[in-house]
């Protein structure tokens, strides 16, 4: 796995740190889980004025159309609670693209905003 970060720290509160690296840890769980151990992987954190946005790229065989929607209907929620839900729940977004035998993207964005007001709720601090 490579993983690029900026060079000064990315400053989060620590309930959205904690979730985000959970949804981080999520992602890179099902790489390890669906692909194999010879897929690579790619983290990429860009620390952007208005969003904190991480990218998790693999090169393993993809995500075939319609089994996200299979997993979901079947009860298996991974990425829809444990990528998703994590970041919805802070305001923020997470997207998935796949390309079969092309590997898989995922892409969490977290506007400061979100953490800023996370932080600034009552019992949170």
């Amino acid at each position: 796995m490579t993983v690029s970060v900026p060079a000064q720290p990315v400053l989060l509160e620590r309930t959205a740190a904690t979730e985000l690296a959970a949804a981080v840890r999520a992602a890179l769980d099902n790489i390890q889980r669906h692909c194999g151990e010879t897929t690579r992987a790619w983290v990429l954190v860009e620390d952007e004025p208005e969003l904190v946005r991480v990218t998790i790229r693999d090169d393993g065989p993809g995500i075939p159309d319609g089994r996200l929607a299979q997993a979901a209907a079947a009860g298996r929620f991974g990425i829809s609670h444990s990528i998703s839900g994590r970041l919805r729940d802070l305001g923020g977004t997470a997207t998935v693209s796949s390309v079969l035998g092309e590997g898989t993207v995922v892409e969490l964005r977290l506007p400061c905003a979100a953490a800023i007001a996370v932080a600034t709720s009552p019992g949170t601090a």
